[in-house]
């Protein structure tokens, strides 16, 4: 499935003009341009980033095409270089340049360069190639350790790439020259009709086609090592079958390879497409079968809904209502899905969670659902986590945040947590029961702090509990305080925000501990024991109250205890999370009242 709808994507990419002919690398940023003078010396090297106009935090690099790469591990030279430690062969070290390291790396890839570079450009007659050439020739490592050009760029050399051009023509880049491109597509037609080729049947096409014995790299997983990992290999003798060695074994053709990769690293170079949940990488796409007007609509649609990416929003991909709805979830106030009726509910929406292994990527879940089930489990989500004021959930990273102590540094939520999470929002399955208990535990633990008073609970972690509860043990939470829901859980809970602030209320807001404090983990777990003291202390506090106030909390007390037949012994996991749920819900009623008196 994964492979196929990559393949799929492929096609929408070649009818966007995205993706590259047979023969030629997907587009490679440039981040420096060599100018060179005719006889093939360096006469400047140019910077090619420029910020965004949307956000001038973020560099922009133009893209370039070159002939297709080797993917062989090991030193070994393409057609039109890009790489420093070939063109150059020189290391840089903290700003100093060296041919000179432990294996002789640095002057291998030269070699190979220089060799692959005098075979191919050997004859021809335009002005950057007989430059070129002359570059390849001239350039002597050990020579230009002390090269101002390159010192120039020191900090960014090693983690560049490079095109080349005659100086004053730096929209004629060597590797577009049509004499490049002749010769460079009658060597490829050669190499592939002297290759001997293994048949088999491939998975995706379900033909008799040539079967690729290397997969193309794959860059931009997080934590993947810089030059890429493979999603298809067989290293080890004991994965070889049927006499088929390397990956001959997946039967994968070389047309299914080259689409797949391709497909997967434009993917992974445009934000729009991929985001990162801990140390997961998410790809996502859609693909209209019809006309492609809605694809974009459907990548924003994830994007903004579920991992929260507010802050990309530009003119290019955000338009009318969206922007609007994107401000309001960016707020916690509103979540809209009334812009995305008119997209047809048919296309096809994929994620895959991608991690690294070594050289490898491993396929941590695979999603393949039409958009209109995306939005409607998307939709159901928001509703059972809308709490307050608020009607829209939080981004995944907030959640996760939410999770751990604000106080330990080091603490991380478990990966599996939060793909699960993930994987229940999209299916609309259950969420994970470590979710809830985690929430509980880390709001009966974790404490309020002088400046920041809601560390303990807020909507997050409110709203993530209710979205449980009303899931997972189908209760009927709802958004704020619920005057008849008559569960003692919530009950207890209630009746404990009201101790609370007549607590306050008789200390004039003074406390800086309060019964919260000291007694709501206990509360939450066995309420029978600890409201008898509650309640006496309670009995202190109001005597300390004006007439009108005794009068007004006795009688809210009075109406929860009514509907308390007795306060029980113990409460389980469910039930403390109602308990919580309840302290919140009156908490929010009691302050916002004085608020609105305050304002009167």
């Amino acid at each position: 499935m994964i492979l196929t709808s990559l393949c799929d994507y492929y096609e929408v990419m070649v009818r966007k003009g995205l993706a590259s002919p047979e023969g030629y690398t997907p587009n490679i940023r440039r981040n420096y341009l060599v100018c060179l003078n005719r006889d093939g010396t360096i006469d400047e090297i140019l910077y090619q980033g420029r910020p965004k106009a949307e956000n001038p935090k973020q560099i922009e690099f133009p893209m370039d095409t070159f002939p297709a790469r080797s993917q062989k591990s090991g030193i070994e030279a393409n057609i039109v270089e890009h790489r420093p430690l070939y063109l150059f062969g020189l290391n840089c070290d903290k700003g100093e340049f060296s041919p000179n390291d432990r294996t002789d790396k640095a002057k291998k890839s030269h070699a190979a360069f220089v060799e692959a570079s005098e075979a191919f450009f050997e004859g021809m007659t335009s002005p950057l190639c007989v430059a070129f050439l002359g570059f390849v020739r001239r350039w002597k490592c050990e020579e230009e350790t002390q090269n101002p050009h390159l010192m120039a760029i020191a900090k960014d050399y090693d983690k560049s790439t490079y095109s080349f051009c005659l100086t004053g023509r730096p929209t004629k880049l060597l590797q577009y020259e049509p004499e490049v491109k002749q010769k460079w597509d009658r060597v490829y037609a050669e190499r592939k009709s002297d290759k001997d080729e293994i048949l088999s049947v491939c998975p995706v096409y379900g033909e008799l086609l040539p079967t690729a014995g290397l997969h193309d790299k794959i860059k931009g997983i997080k934590g993947g090592q810089a030059s890429g990992c493979v999603l298809i290999c067989f290293n080890n003798p004991s994965e070889n079958s049927y006499g088929k060695e390397q990956s001959y074994n997946s039967g994968v053709s070389e047309k299914a390879m080259k689409k797949y990769t391709e497909a997967l690293n434009y993917l992974l170079r445009e934000p729009k497409h991929h985001s990162y949940l801990g140390n997961m990488t998410l790809v996502w796409f859609a693909i209209d079968k019809k006309d492609g007007k809605d694809e974009e609509k459907c990548n924003d649609f994830f994007r903004y809904f579920v991992m929260g990416n507010v802050e990309e929003k530009t003119a290019e991909n955000v338009e009318g209502n969206l922007k609007g709805t994107v401000d309001a979830i960016a707020q916690g106030k509103k979540s809209d899905f009334s812009y995305y009726d008119d997209v047809d509910e048919n296309i096809s929406f994929y994620l895959f969670g991608l991690v690294p292994n070594s050289s490898r990527v491993a396929v941590k879940f695979a999603y393949c659902n039409t958009f209109g089930s995306l939005r409607n489990n998307l939709k159901k989500y928001h509703e059972e986590f809308a709490v307050g004021n608020s009607n829209a959930a939080p981004a995944l990273w907030r959640i996760e945040k939410e999770l751990v102590s604000p106080k330990a540094k080091n603490e991380e939520v478990p990966p599996d947590f939060t793909e699960r999470m993930l994987q229940s929002i999209l299916n609309g399955n259950a969420f994970p029961y470590q979710i809830m208990n985690t929430v509980i535990r880390r709001i009966k633990t974790d404490s309020d702090e002088e400046n920041k008073h809601y560390i303990k609970m807020n909507d997050t972690r409110i709203g993530l509990l209710k979205a449980c509860l009303n899931r997972n043990y189908k209760e009927d939470v709802k958004m704020s305080l619920d005057l008849q829901n008559k569960n003692p859980a919530y009950l207890c809970g209630r009746l404990f925000a009201v101790l609370e602030k007549i607590q306050q209320d008789a200390s004039g807001s003074s406390l800086n501990r309060t019964i919260k404090d000291a007694y709501f983990a206990s509360a939450a777990a066995t309420p029978a024991i600890v409201f008898a003291r509650l309640m006496k202390l309670s009995g202190n506090h109001l005597s300390k109250l004006s007439d009108g106030s005794q009068v007004f909390y006795n009688k809210l007390i009075g109406g929860i205890i009514d509907e308390l037949s007795a306060f029980p012994k113990t409460l389980s996991q469910e039930a403390q999370g109602l308990f919580i749920i309840g302290y919140y819900h009156q908490n929010k009623e009691l302050y916002t009242k004085k608020e609105k008196t305050e304002e009167m």
